[in-house]
């Protein structure tokens, strides 16, 4: 894979006429590492379908849980979430849910907390059933080390569920206020997250109703009105480029 990128991706980079990216951070980071014209990189963004919403059907789990949309790469920074879990000292009914299936390094963690009796793994949650797994939960504890955007946060966000996610990479650019930020290294400060969500009836209420709002700036819209906007400037280049190349009668 590091072959590929430093030579395929790298020269697809340099020949693109433009490239497109989610969010400003991965824009500089593209410019960064490919060394490609500022000019040449365009944050177009991402959005959620209308289905993530606050009104709706919950999933149904039969007990209140803190969410984590994940998939068991060590960047989602799970071995944490779960030690994090375990310091808060929360109420023995409230579980911690994870999407996909468990890895037996995750489950010793599990195990070495005695928490498994409180930790679910849900398997594959097919598209359609998301937007009520996120309105069901308490928040989405979404600590991640690196994201390029983050869409969980968005997709939570605008289900009116309050998030938890990391202060680096591009997590704040998504969340702006509208979420708890974290050090995503630090356990004890996704411990206070988790402990502040179940405690504070205020700030649980103040994040279910600017979070919606905040998901709201990021619409398919405006995706498509930008990457239009790409594609016109690189056809009238081109149709500039053409007639100076035309040859003269």
């Amino acid at each position: 894979m590091r072959v590929y990128y430093a030579t395929v991706m790298k020269r697809a980079c340099r020949r693109a006429a433009r490239i497109l990216t989610v969010s400003d951070f991965t824009r500089k980071q593209i410019i960064d590492w490919s060394g490609a014209s500022p000019e040449k990189v365009v944050r177009v963004g991402c959005a959620v379908d209308t289905a993530y919403q606050p009104n709706g059907d919950s999933y149904g789990l039969p007990f209140a849980y803190f969410l984590s949309v994940s998939n068991r790469k060590p960047h989602k920074n799970e071995f944490r979430i779960v030690d994090a879990f375990a310091k808060a000292g929360l109420d023995a009914q409230i579980h911690l849910v994870f999407t996909g299936e468990p890895v037996a390094d995750l489950l010793r963690v599990i195990e070495a907390h005695q928490l498994h009796a409180r930790v679910d793994f849900l398997g594959i949650v097919p598209e359609a059933k998301l937007p009520s797994l996120y309105r069901g939960a308490k928040a989405l504890i979404f600590p991640s080390l690196y994201e390029g955007f983050g869409l969980p946060i968005l997709e939570a966000m605008a289900c009116g569920t309050p998030v938890v996610t990391a202060n680096t990479t591009a997590m704040p650019e998504v969340a702006g206020d509208a979420a708890l930020l974290v050090d995503p290294t630090s356990v004890e400060q996704i411990a206070s997250a988790m402990k502040q969500l179940v405690s504070n009836t205020s700030l649980q209420r103040r994040l279910r109703e600017i979070g919606p709002t905040r998901a709201a700036q990021f619409s398919w819209g405006d995706t498509i009105s930008r990457v239009q906007r790409v594609f016109g400037e690189i056809e009238l280049q081109n149709g500039s480029k053409g007639e100076r190349d035309a040859p003269r009668p």
